[in-house]
Parts: C-alpha cells; sequence; structure tokens
C-alpha cells in the first residue's frame, strides 16, 4: 500500500505540493534512514517543502525522528527519519470454513494482533454480530495507545450486498438472512464495510502486483467450499444481488441426488468441495478438515495422484475452471486453497488446463496459484479506509501549500 502512496491523490484535482508531500511520505515508508536532505536529493523537491511536509507528517504523528548520522564536516548530523507504522490500524475479519479470523492490520500491513472464534452451523444474525463485536473488544485491547482505528472491513462468503452492507445469504450458514452490518456500526462507533473474500483477496493481489492491474482476471477457490472473483483491468466485477462467479452452485448434473449447503442439488461443490468429500478423507488425513491451513499443510506433500475421491473431485473442478475460462478468457487464472498446495495435484490442473482450452488461446493466458490460503483479504478488505484518511494526513495544511497549482 506505501509502495504506491505518493498516487493516493491522483483519483481527482489536486496541488502539486500535496503529491509532493505524499511522495515525502512514501520515501520514508520504503527507504531505511531517511533524511529530510536525501529525500531533497533524491525526489528533487524543494528543501523547504520537504521540510514543511516532515514537520506536519511528525506533528500528526505519522513520521518520527529515530536518531542522527554521524557529523561529517560543517552543520549538524542528518537527522532520520521513519514511519509510525501503528499510527493507524483497521480491524480485517474474514470467515474461514466455520471460523471467524480478525487481525488489527497496521500501515505496514503487518497483523498486529489477533482473534479467533468458533461458529456453530447454526449461528443467527444476532450471533453473528455478538461474535464479531466480542472480536472486536478483544483486539482493540490489545493495541497501542496511539493507534487510531479506521474501521472494520469484514470479508465474507456468499451473496454479499457490499453496497448496503447487507450479507443477504451464506449456504454455510442457513440461519442468516438480510444480515444488515449498520448494527454493528452502530456498536463499535467506527465504519464498517462487508466484502466477499475472494474479491478482498484480489485486491490485494493486484495492490501488490502492479502488472496485473490493467489484465482480466479469473480468481478461484477451491477449499471448503468453491467460488471465484473477477477482475477487469483491475476493477473487480460484481453484481446487482451480491452474487457474482458462484462457480460452486453451478449445476454439474439434475440427476445427483447430494443436497448442497444451499439446498440445491447437484452443485459442483456437492462433488469436489471439502465439506462435501472430508468423510472419504478422513482415512488419509487426521485433524480438522474444517481448517483450510491445517489441511494445506497436510496435503502438500501427500501423492494424491490415485486417491479416488480426490481424483473425482479434480475431473469435476478441471471442468468447472475450464468453462470459466471460456466464459471470461482472461489473461490469467489464479487458483488459492489447500489442494492447490499440492504441488502434483496443480500441475496436473494446469496440464489439464493447457490442453484443452482453444490453440489460439493458449499463449495468451498465465495459469498460477497462491500458497498460504487467505492473507491478502486481511488487508485487501480495509485498503479504502487507510487510503481515504491518508489522503486527507498527506494534503498540505500550512501556508507552504498555498498558491499551488492544481492538476
Amino acid at each position: 500500500m506505501l509502495s504506491t502512496i505518493e498516487f493516493i491523490h491522483n483519483t481527482g484535482r489536486y496541488r502539486m505540493k500535496d503529491r509532493e508531500k505524499a511522495r515525502v511520505f512514501q520515501e520514508i515508508a520504503m527507504t531505511a534512514l531517511s533524511s529530510r536532505k536525501s529525500i531533497a536529493v533524491k525526489t528533487k523537491i524543494r528543501p523547504m517543502t520537504v521540510s514543511a511536509a516532515v514537520q506536519e507528517l511528525i506533528d500528526d504523528n505519522l513520521v518520527v525522528e529515530c536518531g542522527n548520522s554521524e557529523k561529517e564536516g560543517r552543520g549538524r548530523p542528518e537527522v532520520f527519519l521513519e514511519v509510525n507504522h501503528n499510527r493507524l490500524v483497521a480491524v480485517s475479519m474474514h470467515v474461514q470454513a466455520r471460523q471467524l479470523l480478525t487481525s488489527v492490520v497496521n500501515m505496514k500491513e503487518e497483523p498486529i494482533c489477533e482473534h479467533t472464534e468458533q461458529l456453530d452451523h447454526s449461528i443467527s444474525n444476532e450471533d453473528f454480530i455478538e461474535a464479531c463485536y466480542r472480536s472486536f473488544d478483544e483486539v482493540k485491547q490489545q493495541l497501542p495507545p496511539e493507534s487510531e482505528i479506521l474501521g472494520i472491513g469484514v470479508s465474507l462468503i456468499g451473496t454479499v450486498a457490499s453496497s448496503s452492507s447487507i450479507w443477504i445469504s451464506a449456504a454455510r450458514w442457513r440461519n442468516i438472512k438480510n444480515l444488515d452490518f449498520s448494527a454493528l456500526q452502530t456498536k463499535v462507533g467506527i465504519p464498517v464495510s462487508i466484502t466477499r473474500v475472494q474479491d478482498a483477496e484480489l485486491v490485494h493481489f493486484i495492490q501488490k502486483h502492479p502488472a496485473y492491474s490493467d489484465k482480466n482476471i479469473v480468481f478461484v477457490h477451491w477449499g471448503f467450499g468453491i467460488g471465484a472473483s473477477y477482475a477487469h483491468k483491475g476493477r473487480i466485477q460484481g453484481s446487482t444481488i451480491g452474487r457474482f462467479c458462484e462457480v460452486g452452485h453451478t449445476r454439474i448434473s439434475m440427476k445427483h441426488d447430494k443436497i448442497c449447503q444451499c439446498g440445491a442439488i447437484g452443485c459442483l461443490e456437492t462433488e469436489a468441495a471439502l465439506w462435501a468429500i472430508s468423510s472419504d478423507l478422513k482415512g488419509v488425513l487426521s485433524g480438522s478438515l474444517t481448517e483450510e491451513q491445517h489441511v494445506a499443510n497436510a496435503m502438500k506433500d501427500m501423492n494424491l495422484s490415485e486417491h479416488p475421491a480426490i481424483l473425482k473431485a479434480l475431473d469435476y473442478v478441471n471442468l468447472a475452471i475450464l468453462n470459466l475460462h471460456q466464459v471470461f478468457y482472461p489473461d490469467t487464472l489464479i487458483i488459492i486453497g489447500p489442494f492447490v498446495e499440492n504441488e502434483e495435484l496443480f500441475n496436473s490442473m494446469r496440464d489439464f488446463f493447457y490442453e484443452h482450452i482453444p490453440d489460439y488461446a493458449r499463449d495468451g493466458v498465465e495459469f498460477r496459484h497462491i500458497s498460504g490460503g487467505f492473507k491478502g483479504c486481511m488487508p485487501g478488505s480495509v485498503y479504502p479506509f487507510f487510503k481515504k484518511r491518508l489522503k486527507a494526513l498527506l494534503t498540505f495544511s500550512t501556508a507552504e501549500s498555498h498558491g499551488t497549482p492544481h492538476v
């Protein structure tokens, strides 16, 4: 996030001095042992402007002085500067299997404290809000005293109406219906936003890999459930009802008698999701099969090439991914989840994909995976809070900026 913070004012008209202040902050964030002098030399911003920007950053406690250089020749030694990364924080919550995972994320995108709540399969709207509040209260008590909490970003599954902050439904929790997160916002007294977990993960991926910001990307999660996200030229796409790319609930056969968690029959998840085949895997996997990272660690070095349940699930997922490609024709297709932590399994998926897509498309699409599970959704869900607050703090408030032209 901080590596591109100099462009934070580019979304509209801005003063050059404000852009310069953001550039000064970025230099301090990204360069060890920055000083006023070194910033002025590197950025070619006027020393007076650099000094004014640094003073405002220090006054706002965004930046602190952290020591002097050894004196060389005449003049005072240079004073080094560093970002106070815990000055601004945001709370990120996301669901994984039947858990609510909460992290406080700082400006460096580091989790500085964490909490986990178990969620019963029969949890209600009120119980879920209480779980969120307990989690918030738990992590709030662990924060440094200077931290300003900007908001709470909640990453969810199912039908998520982000614009109205309503979680309409989730197959995993059938009792949750039209859950309005304004109740949580009222309770905690800070802004709360909601998004789909795979959307937040894809937002983070694009933020961390700017080369993908103009790409069309299909992002598929294969784990406890199966879902997808799509970005067109770096912008996450959605629908007016809150569902999009629901590949796990596409029908593979109306003749199948397995009932999905959504209540329908014939869904892809009934043959390939971890929740559906976990009983078939108990002979080869021990421990909880609802915790994706545990399953990923166990699967990583296993020989899964001859396990019948895995092979059957793989066949269905391969076809689903092939069909997603035929619909979107993306530049990049990304897979995440415990199954693709197994190199042999991922290579099999990739080989199938390239073998069966049209010849004319083969050289124009990248097939890759993300390791480590849903870690990017933590910062991905709270970027808007940081960007809004930093845009205000990185705007000059002193007379130094008066009369500066707009761009």
